[in-house]
């Protein structure tokens, strides 16, 4: 197995810190609920893709799939692999 380049690593864990904060910052701050709503409406379209593509999942998975696909150790939850049971909700409005 290759050596992980630190580097690379560093600048992805930086991106993703960004990403996470700045996401959860973009929907809460705004004052106007529509605005709100605008926002959700563009953070689910922009990483849903994201989200498929590295847990290489289909756009089509709505419902948890006849095969768990996510690894170990992870949950299948609403088309995501995440790393806590799913609390019932749903990403569809």
């Amino acid at each position: 197995m290759e050596k992980t380049n630190l580097e690379q690593y560093a600048q992805l864990r930086t991106l993703l810190d960004s990403l996470e904060i700045g996401a959860l910052r973009y929907y809460l701050d705004p004052q106007d609920p529509r605005l709100s709503q605008q926002h959700y409406d563009y953070l689910i379209k922009a990483l849903k893709p994201i989200i498929d593509k590295i847990w290489d999942l289909t756009a089509t998975s709505k419902k948890k799939p006849l095969a768990d696909p996510c690894p170990e150790g992870m949950y299948w939850c609403n088309g995501c692999c995440i790393p806590y049971p799913c609390i019932g909700i749903s990403l569809n409005n």
